[in-house]
């Protein structure tokens, strides 16, 4: 009994992003001038792309002799930032013709008109371009690493339209991630760059910017500043005469109204919601209001008013051919059957809707169904098909979790490998710098040794200086490696080791192996994490956060001894590598942390902020398991799986995985993705140390 159709809501964002995209058009009062904010411009060329943007999918208009037009008349003596907007839109006509490899090769030579150019205005808009491009070719991932590449100009941009266009795309991807407090961020600012501006299209993008905020509001679980945002576009979209996109409007402000528990209300605006979509001719918003109509109804157990509408939805949905809210809506009939007694025949329609979404490989549809089904099963009396069906369902949630944690990590380490090679290229650049200064002064001494029959005397001063010149050089050099060296395996905000000095200690490990294996202790390997971090970040910033990181590492540092490294490992993780330790010996360290973290607060700006964390051990060898078997990364990830069972039993606590009760390679599997079936089939042990009580919590 789905409310609302994600997946229509995930297409129709997709339609107004792809019929808004790019640009808001210059102001009357800009067009007097040659710059916006600024920023040279040709006045004439930026209004006939703003006329381009305006006939989009108008049929009396040709946009396309528009936009050829603006090209052929585009020269050097052209403005960058016009030269780049018409560029730009060149690269999404020839895209959204079909011709992708065009569209790329033209995006590379946007990308090169802009190498050498300060403009944060033509930068932006380049790389934005540029993500946009990576976005709409389903390569989310290369398109999220490349935000920096955006958000770095776009702080110094001044022309509105480039802002907005880059803000709302920003948005659009952390909505993508589920980064939804990052979104709201970026569409708050496209709405500070929309309110700078005063044209036709201003109240068009205020219009979808009001209804991009109110979903993400809604996602945040946010209901009443939802309600408030959406309110207020229905109302701006009557006084400005924009009625296309209210049946949307109100489907969203019944789905709020929902949340909040008002259902009378929530059913007025389905009511407003089929009335302008009926008005509008709509057709394809139809069975999705009447689908919601039904919904309501199945929760009031009103059947027959249920029923009714759902049929009304059914013949829609097949009309317009949306075979999956034809499921849904088969899916919920089957339910209203098997509530008033037609229990197997509503049962067989509700399970062959849930093998459609199978067969369509849509999982969280599936996941959803199940526990309806599960429900429906109760209602009939069959509680053995019951408990199958919600076993199913914890499986594919399970699954779903899972594959959702190893797309992060996947993700995250991509993320890592990109920003390290992007250091490592910066660092031999500015060694090449200094190489190519070395390079330029022997030049300069050869010169000298040419002229040196001829002014022997000058010759001889000057081959001294260059000399003692190259020394000083040489020795700039040496220590700029040096540092170079030191600074790429140190972390720059705590000052600690990285995972590079952690890969180069465990390479020196592996070198060193039968040494280590003949010593009568071994290694440990203790992960902590900061309990609760992203709260710190809301509520004292990120600079308070930082200096939370900050202590807590000079907290460490103290449990730390000579042999030992500390590393930290990623945002507020932090990683001990421990040497010539018993399982006994970890116990204590780990216990020992626990204690120094929470025995006193931080303080940062006068307030107290009270810190505890939670903390994964195991030693390493891992129960004499060789390390060509298990090497320290597989070890860790146990040690990582046992942090996040201390976070699951209410955190501030450290868990240690200190034995193996069966072959290795009978535990294999479940040790690489699952520590909670090996306790579970107690083929491990786990060791668990409470954390001190915090006294006080008050700040």
């Amino acid at each position: 009994m789905s409310y609302k159709n994600n997946k229509w809501v995930s297409d129709h964002l997709t339609a107004l992003v792809l019929a808004l995209l790019l640009g808001l058009g210059v102001t009357a009062a800009q067009a007097a001038t040659d710059n916006i904010n600024g920023v040279a411009v040709d006045m004439a060329m930026e209004e006939q792309l703003d006329d381009y943007l305006s006939s989009l999918g108008e049929e009396d208009i040709d946009s396309n002799a528009i936009l050829f037009d603006v090209l052929d008349s585009l020269s050097q003596q052209t403005p960058l930032a016009t030269r780049i907007r018409a560029k730009s839109y060149e690269v999404f006509w020839y895209y959204y013709e079909g011709d992708t490899e065009l569209a790329f090769e033209k995006l590379d030579k946007l990308l090169t008109m802009t190498e050498k150019s300060e403009l944060a205005d033509v930068i932006t808009e380049a790389r934005a371009t540029q993500v946009e491009l990576l976005q709409a070719e389903g390569k989310q991932g290369e398109a999220f690493l490349l935000i920096n590449d955006v958000e770095i100009p776009l702080a110094n941009a001044r022309n509105p339209r480039v802002r907005y266009y880059a803000h709302n795309l920003i948005s659009r991807i952390y909505a993508d991630w589920n980064r939804y407090d990052d979104a709201l961020r970026h569409l708050l600012l496209a709405q500070e760059a929309v309110n700078e501006t005063n044209n036709e299209r201003t109240p068009v993008r205020k219009q979808y910017l009001d209804y991009s905020i109110a979903i993400i509001q809604s996602e945040l679980k946010n209901w009443e500043g939802s309600l408030k945002t959406i309110s207020n576009a229905i109302e701006n979209a009557k006084e400005d005469g924009l009625t296309y996109d209210l049946p949307d409007f109100y489907l969203h402000k019944s789905y709020v109204e929902a949340g909040l528990g008002d259902r009378e209300a929530s059913l007025d605006s389905l009511r407003d919601a089929y009335q302008t979509a009926v008005k509008d001719e709509r057709e394809y918003l139809l069975p999705v209001i009447l689908n919601n109509f039904g919904d309501h109804y199945m929760y009031e157990e009103e059947w027959e008013n249920a029923r009714s509408h759902l049929r009304e939805a059914l013949g829609l949905a097949e009309a317009v051919e949306d075979k999956w809210m034809a499921q849904t809506v088969h899916f919920n009939l089957g339910f209203i059957d098997v509530r008033q007694g037609n229990t197997e025949a509503g049962l067989e329609e509700m399970r062959e809707a849930v093998q459609f979404y199978r067969d369509e490989d849509i999982k969280i549809e599936v996941e959803g169904m199940l526990g309806e089904l599960a429900l429906a099963y109760e209602f009939a009396g069959q509680y053995k098909k019951q408990a199958e069906t919600l076993k199913q369902q914890m499986e594919l949630m399970d699954e779903l979790y899972q594959n959702d944690q190893q797309q992060n990590l996947a993700n995250l380490q991509h993320l890592y490998e990109s920003k390290d090679k992007e250091q490592q290229i910066e660092l031999l650049e500015r060694q090449n710098e200094l190489k190519q200064q070395l390079l330029e002064i022997n030049e300069q001494r050869n010169l000298i040794w040419l002229l040196l029959g001829i002014v022997a005397i000058f010759a001889a001063i000057f081959i001294l200086l260059l000399y003692r010149k190259a020394r000083r050089a040489n020795l700039r050099l040496k220590e700029a490696n040096n540092l170079l060296a030191d600074q790429s395996r140190k972390d720059p905000l705590t000052g600690l080791f990285n995972r590079r000095a952690l890969q180069e200690e465990m390479e020196e490990r592996q070198q060193h192996g039968e040494r280590r294996e003949a010593s009568t202790h071994s290694d440990g390997l203790i992960l902590l994490d900061i309990d609760f971090f992203k709260r710190i970040n809301d509520k004292y910033g990120h600079a308070g956060g930082d200096e939370v990181l900050r202590e807590i590492s000079r907290r460490l540092q103290k449990e730390c001894r000579v042999s030992d490294k500390l590393i930290r490992w990623g945002g507020e993780e932090f990683l001990f590598l421990v040497r010539n330790v018993d399982s006994s010996d970890l116990e204590e360290m780990s216990e020992r942390i626990l204690r120094e973290i929470a025995k006193e607060p931080v303080i940062y700006e006068g307030k107290k902020i009270f810190v505890t964390t939670t903390i994964g051990f195991i030693q390493l060898p891992f129960a004499d398991i060789s390390e060509q078997e298990m090497d320290w990364e597989k070890v860790l990830q146990v040690a990582d799986m046992a942090l996040y069972t201390g976070k699951a039993h209410g955190r501030n606590r450290a868990c240690g995985v200190t034995g193996l009760h069966v072959e290795y390679e009978q535990a294999r599997t479940v040790l690489e993705s699952d520590l909670s079936a090996a306790l579970n089939k107690e083929w491990i042990s786990m060791v668990t140390i409470e954390g001190p009580q915090l006294a006080n919590k008050s700040s």
